[in-house]
């Protein structure tokens, strides 16, 4: 019994030192993995030089992008469409040179579709005009009726006033009765009033003539605007009819963007100012414009006033419909201190950041000025060149040592 006693408590006293021996292997461990640091009072921060840089205050807004102009055209006259060709252009400049047209049509003609270009005046499209050219043929072949009517009138009446005045000189001397006078004069008198029916009949068939070529010149559909043909809604063979558009026309050349201000900014705009945009189809490309026009009333839901701005648009990059990013600039400033806002400290005294000389950091009270995205403009309490901190200034006191992270 006493034996197995002492197997035990030696048992007991082994795995005492063996745990005791644990422990002190585990503290030695430890200390040889801790980095020994020579000085625990420094502090490694990040640091860059203060630049003197450009920074401007603005407003950014979006609007859509729309034609500075944007017709639809109508069809004067129902019927068919069909091709448009030479002949037809033919047609059109000799009903000009008749003066039924106003304008001297423009020396191209052809099917248009969505995306070409026009030019005003071109001819763009052509109903079928068969009963409107018959017509004319008709009115013209009436007025060489009168014009014929008139001049046989002109003759018969030349003729009549010789006998005319013949019978009267016989008259005054006897050898022609008055019966034979007055019923010359009478035939005068028809002849005239014969004369003045066909002057009529000649101003009638000139009118005609006019309202048929107007009616004819009506099948000749040409572009009331100069620009690209945005839509096209008929094809040849489809029946135009008056109260349906054929094209949409938009001028591009120049484009309009609408965009809502806000009513505190009202006082820093005016018509004239230079205006930058972007569009998603273009990125990292400016588009510059000028603001046209300020509306002289305000969104009462909003407060917001309408600018119209206008950008110039030579190339058709900008397409209407396009949403575009437009920056208004109220202010700029050109070489002055800018900093990243983010480096700025405040506490109850004000702002201040870190700056770093001869290995210690310094507070230094600053006053801010301008803002724009990320960036601040320093006013007072930085000058260019001197260390700012960027990065580790929340754990900073003034003269805290620090070592600046390369």
């Amino acid at each position: 019994m006493r034996k197995k006693q002492k197997i035990l408590v030696l048992m007991i006293v082994l795995a005492l030192a063996a745990g005791s021996g644990y422990r002190v292997y585990r503290r030695v461990t430890e200390k040889k993995k801790k980095p020994v640091s020579s000085d625990p009072a420094v502090i490694v921060v990040k640091a860059a030089p203060v630049e003197l840089g450009a920074i401007r205050w603005g407003i950014r807004l979006t609007g859509d992008v729309n034609a500075s102009t944007s017709v639809q055209v109508f069809p004067k006259c129902p019927g068919r469409l069909i091709e448009p060709a030479q002949k037809h252009l033919d047609k059109v400049r000799k009903l000009y040179e008749d003066g039924a047209v106003s304008e001297e049509p423009v020396a191209k003609i052809e099917e248009v579709d969505e995306g070409d270009l026009v030019t005003k005046g071109q001819i763009i499209a052509v109903v079928d005009h068969e009963n409107p050219d018959a017509q004319v043929n008709q009115a013209k072949a009436a007025l060489t009726t009168a014009q014929a009517q008139l001049g046989q009138a002109d003759v018969a009446l030349t003729q009549i006033e010789k006998d005319l005045e013949r019978t009267r000189n016989l008259e005054k001397e006897g050898a022609a009765s008055k019966q034979a006078l007055e019923k010359m004069e009478a035939e005068h008198k028809s002849l005239v009033e014969q004369k003045n029916v066909a002057d009529a009949r000649i101003k009638q068939s000139e009118a005609a003539l006019v309202q048929a070529q107007i009616q004819l010149a009506e099948c000749f559909i040409t572009a009331p605007i100069s620009g690209i043909v945005a839509e096209r809604y008929l094809e040849t063979g489809d029946m135009a009819m008056v109260t349906r558009p054929l094209f949409a026309i938009a001028d591009i050349d120049r484009v309009e963007i609408t965009a809502d201000l806000p009513e505190r900014y009202l006082t820093e705009v005016h018509p004239g100012a230079d205006v930058s945009m972007e569009v998603d189809a273009f990125a990292g490309r400016l588009f510059k414009g000028a603001i046209a026009k300020i509306s002289p009333t305000l969104n009462v839901v909003n407060r917001t006033a309408e600018l119209e701005i206008a950008v110039p648009n030579p190339d058709h990059a900008l397409k209407p419909g396009m949403f575009a990013r437009v920056t208004l600039v109220f202010l700029e400033k050109k070489e002055v201190p800018v900093i990243p806002e983010a480096v700025v400290l405040r506490d109850e005294s004000g702002r201040y950041v870190f700056i770093v000389e001869k290995g210690a950091a310094h507070r230094r009270t600053v006053a801010l000025g301008l803002e724009e995205g990320p960036m601040v403009e320093v006013v007072e309490g930085l000058r260019p060149g001197e260390m700012l901190v960027t990065a580790g200034q929340q754990k900073l006191s003034e003269g805290q040592s620090v070592q600046v992270q390369k």
